[in-house]
């Protein structure tokens, strides 16, 4: 989205898009900020970067941020509506994992299994070597919207996009989906959620591209960063988000080679969770994920704290939204949990469980996680994260920290009483007791 400050989107080293490229924290070169007693300094070295670059708002308030950027290109977007088990979607491990709803006509031909294999070669390139590529799914779609483009060096018959007709519409759609999803929609609310799945997961297909025929495969040529913000507005639309990430792992018969198997488990595991029979016995009741289930590809990262770090062959930036009436239904709760579970239980092709990380800005806390540690089946997220995930990160986050401070006139005592709270306090700062 366009509407958030750079400030914002840095901080929680969480953004970024494509195999190829890091978390936009990675490619900060210099950082300005006020510091707990009000003074002006600057970091630029590259070791304390890794820390300063990504720091939560634990080093003070950030004025500047320089960055190093790439010379502008142009993007060539080609977004198709296509069958969620086929052609350039994200097909299944086993096409029996398509849940009977979702099975369309080629599923009982013969060369099935052939189509499958075309369809996951697809899925493959694409999420190998396109510079961008995205998938969403719409809850109880039929078709998946898939979104990976490259970019070109040549301006020619490049457009605005969206639109500024396009921009304003896409404004008010954001701001009417945020208008009926507020406490104060006693009518939306009354809908149950399957009906409101199919309301929103209708309409939120409807307007993408591309728009009028969904069989058409429309070319759209703009500047980069419009193609990487092709939705405005999204910002006046309250919702409720997990993500996580998830390490692509290196294949079983050639460990140089990404394995893009776990994606498709992470991605159909979703998609069968929200058909599981607790949530199918009835279309008047639950609904939990009402709105759509996303996922980008992107590389790793050098930040301390970064989810993405140590992931040498990609990240799996996966996530599942709903509106806040699920929650008030007591629905969305229980399965966050669940597909947590599921995300978290991932294994590369060997039986190594994956290192998956929650999206730091996104819903984790009061989650249970993690596969069995020192004898612990089940850990609160934060002694997870803190005991197992970031075990040896946090030391060295501290550790940067201490180091930025010493030659910058300020202690960690200082920043924790100025800047944190009680998160941060238990995560990170119970460490500069030890």
């Amino acid at each position: 989205m366009v509407e958030i400050t750079m400030g914002g989107a840095n901080a929680p080293i969480c953004h970024g898009a494509g195999r190829r490229h890091l978390t936009v924290s990675d490619y900060v070169r210099r950082v300005e900020y006020v510091d707990c007693r009000g003074v002006v300094q600057t970091v630029s070295h590259p070791r304390q970067l890794k820390v300063a670059a990504g720091a939560f708002g634990l080093l003070g308030v950030v004025t500047h941020l320089t960055f190093e950027l790439d010379a502008m290109t142009y993007a060539v977007m080609e977004p198709r509506k296509v069958d969620i088990g086929l052609a350039i979607s994200i097909p299944p491990l086993r096409k029996e994992d398509i849940p009977p709803v979702l099975r369309a006509e080629w599923y009982s031909k013969q060369d099935a299994e052939v189509q499958m294999e075309s369809a996951r070669q697809e899925f493959v390139r694409r999420a190998r070597d396109d510079y961008y590529s995205e998938w969403f799914w719409f809850t109880y779609q039929q078709k998946a919207w898939v979104n990976t483009w490259n970019p070109v060096s040549v301006a020619e018959a490049a457009v605005q996009y969206p639109s500024d007709v396009e921009i304003f519409l896409q404004w008010l759609e954001g701001w009417v989906g945020g208008s009926l999803m507020t406490s104060y929609s006693i009518l939306f609310n009354l809908i149950p959620g399957y009906w409101q799945a199919q309301l929103l997961a209708t309409t939120g297909m409807a307007a993408l591209p591309p728009t009028f025929r969904e069989d058409d495969t429309p070319t759209i040529k703009t500047q980069l960063p419009n193609a990487l913000h092709f939705r405005r507005g999204i910002q006046n639309m309250r919702v409720r988000d997990l993500e996580f990430q998830i390490p692509i792992p290196g294949l079983p018969s050639d460990p140089s080679q990404p394995d893009f198997s776990v994606i498709q488990r992470a991605w159909w595991d979703a998609i069968n969770l929200v058909y599981a029979p607790e949530y199918t016995a009835s279309v008047f009741t639950t609904s939990p994920m009402r709105l759509t289930l996303e996922l980008r590809i992107m590389g790793g990262s050098d930040m301390v704290l970064a989810p993405q770090r140590g992931n040498t062959h990609g990240t799996a930036s996966i996530e599942v939204l709903t509106v806040p009436d699920a929650a008030a239904d007591n629905e969305w709760a229980g399965f966050a949990q669940k597909i947590a579970d599921k995300w978290m239980a991932l294994q590369d092709g060997n039986g190594t469980a994956l290192n998956v990380r929650p999206h730091w800005a996104k819903e984790w806390d009061g989650l249970t996680m993690g596969p069995e540690v020192k004898g612990l089946e089940r850990l609160d997220a934060r002694k997870f994260l803190k005991d197992v995930v970031y075990r040896d990160a946090i030391p060295e986050f501290v550790d940067i920290l201490r180091e930025i401070g010493q030659v910058q006139g300020w202690g960690l005592e200082e920043v924790k009483q100025r800047f944190s709270n009680e998160l941060w306090d238990e995560l990170v700062f119970a460490e500069t007791a030890k």
